[in-house]
């Protein structure tokens, strides 16, 4: 496997993962975020750490989701999506569960919301980059 197809796969996750988190963030789930942590919430946001999140996170889920599902010259694509499940409520689990437990006020059903989104999300990230891997494999 070519460094290209790799870094093809990489690129199509990260934009699949912008894309998923900006319509979440921006629509479906804005009321939840900024209704139940509005006091935590920053008037500026800070923008470098959620880049550096989300080219790292990407990065790990190709390696440890999407790369693994290769199985001889073949992708399995249901490996993909259940590793990127792993992965997923894994990162997801730990931030959440985390903050339920050490910041005033972290809103339980936020933690919940949030851990399903990030593991739901990370699958599909994870079997769309396999999608990609197979197509130019």
């Amino acid at each position: 496997m070519s460094k290209l197809t790799i870094l093809l796969t990489y690129l199509t996750m990260l934009l699949v993962f912008g894309l998923l988190d900006a319509v979440w963030l921006g629509v479906v789930a804005n009321e939840w975020y900024f209704g139940g942590l509005s006091a935590l919430l920053r008037e500026q946001f800070i923008t470098w750490p959620w880049m550096v999140f989300y080219l790292t996170y990407c990065g790990a889920a190709l390696y440890l989701a999407v790369l693994p599902s290769r199985v001889g010259s073949s992708v399995k694509l249901s490996q993909a999506l259940l590793k990127g499940a792993v992965v997923g409520a894994t990162a997801y689990g730990t931030y959440n569960l985390t903050n339920y437990s050490i910041v005033a006020d972290w809103p339980l059903t936020i933690t919940l919301i949030d851990w399903a989104w990030g593991t739901s999300a990370t699958a599909v990230v994870c079997l769309i980059g396999a999608l990609t891997l197979k197509r130019r494999h």
